[in-house]
């Protein structure tokens, strides 16, 4: 086995499976945006310059080496770049589908290594580099980072019809080309690699006949650092990502109110896609941070006492996991990650979605019980530490028998 992993800019599943597939010397080639081996001459030059620009920090790749690097930069500064200005002049494509598509359609045109056995893409950006590899009868693993749309659709549209009035516009369903390429990508597939068993039952509902592999993704544990104390002051629950009806939000706050906890605050922290009047029911209950910098999320996490993610429709939930590496316990459903990263009542909590009362009732619990509240995040950090990225790697590996 000879994989060709595609990726457009270096996220983390995807350098995480290419180390471990370097690692089992089955690596093909890794294909992907700003990448920079440290073996190699640039690479160095990179890290000096890293310094000084963090964002290159996670484009730096320590265990893949430059023969097997493919980076197209310059593509992926221009397709950053065309879509911007795309979206300025009044686009519909923005930035990120103009990054995978025009990505997708470079390395189905790129050399590919002669020992190539199987090619890994990822969702939008898989079509063209898929069609190729059926004309050369090579295996196609697609991964699917989101539940699948009409799941997502489904949802949307139930929490539309649940909270009237709290979406600041109806829900639309993806673009039609978007759905067909989406299509196209799963009927290439002889493979699918998920996150999650939600994001897995996702596509089972549609009666998909090729094999589905769950591998939890790896918890980033060098990027956020155990808290060296309990928070103090006030009990702090934190949210965190994009606020909207699937995300949960409506419930998070309903659930705040009702809770009515004493010397306690509510942290949000992300974009609140919510219209004001429907915010304005909660006024004065919780605090809003605009969205921030991954680097400075360490902070917050850091700060809480607890991470509150009642989501209805995640792929993952990254979120889970840069709380628990702070050692922040999470409340969260079983729509997403939470299952594959906690274990109920032992490093975190997880209860029913759209389930106000059992919200209300954990938020009281962990805020009687601060102490109590803290020796679980300890056991989140310690979960982490045991379920890295080289693990984790290894497992998704293993999982599509690769």
């Amino acid at each position: 086995m000879s994989v060709l992993v595609s990726h457009p800019h270096v996220a983390a599943v995807s350098v995480g499976l290419a180390n471990a597939l370097e690692r089992e010397h089955k690596l093909a080639g890794y294909y992907t945006g700003i990448a920079f081996s440290l073996e190699s001459q640039m690479g160095r030059l990179a890290t000096r310059v890293a310094g000084r620009a963090p964002t290159l920090r996670n484009r730096l790749l320590a265990e893949i080496p430059p023969e097997r690097l493919h980076a197209g930069r310059l593509l992926e500064v221009c397709a950053r770049l065309g879509g911007r200005v795309a979206a300025a002049l009044g686009g519909r494509r923005p930035v990120y589908d103009a990054l995978f598509s025009t990505h997708d359609r470079a390395v189905s045109m790129a050399r590919w290594p002669g020992e190539t056995t199987a090619v890994y893409a990822y969702e939008d950006g898989a079509r063209r580099t898929f069609e190729r590899a059926r004309r050369r009868d090579l295996e196609r693993i697609w991964d699917l980072p989101l539940p699948h749309y009409l799941t997502i659709e489904e949802t949307v549209r139930d929490e539309s019809r649940r909270w009237p009035g709290a979406s600041p516009s109806s829900p639309d369903p993806e673009p039609a080309w978007k759905r067909a390429t989406k299509d196209a990508e799963l009927a290439l597939a002889t493979k699918v690699s998920v996150a999650s068993a939600f994001t897995k039952r996702s596509l089972e509902r549609l009666d998909v006949r090729v094999p589905i592999a769950v591998g939890p993704y790896g918890f980033p544990i060098e990027g956020f650092a155990p808290k060296s104390a309990p928070p103090s002051g006030p009990f702090k629950v934190l949210a965190v990502g994009t606020q909207d009806l699937r995300k949960g939000t409506p419930y998070l706050l309903e659930a705040w109110r009702r809770a009515a906890l004493k010397d306690a605050e509510l942290h949000i922290v992300g974009s609140l896609r919510l219209t004001k009047a429907f915010l304005d029911r909660y006024a004065g209950l919780f605090v809003h941070w605009p969205p921030v910098a991954k680097s400075e999320l360490a902070h917050h996490y850091s700060g809480a006492d607890l991470l509150a993610f009642p989501t209805l429709g995640d792929g993952f939930g990254l979120v889970i996991q840069e709380a628990m590496c702070a050692g922040t316990p999470v409340v969260t459903t079983p729509c997403g990650g939470g299952p594959e990263c906690i274990t109920d009542g032992v490093d975190g909590w997880i209860v029913p979605p759209r389930d106000i009362d059992a919200l209300v009732e954990r938020l009281r619990a962990a805020a009687a019980d601060r102490d109590g509240t803290g020796a679980i995040g300890r056991a989140a950090r310690a979960r982490a530490e045991r379920s890295t990225w080289r693990e984790a790697g290894t497992a998704i590996l293993r999982a599509l028998d690769l």
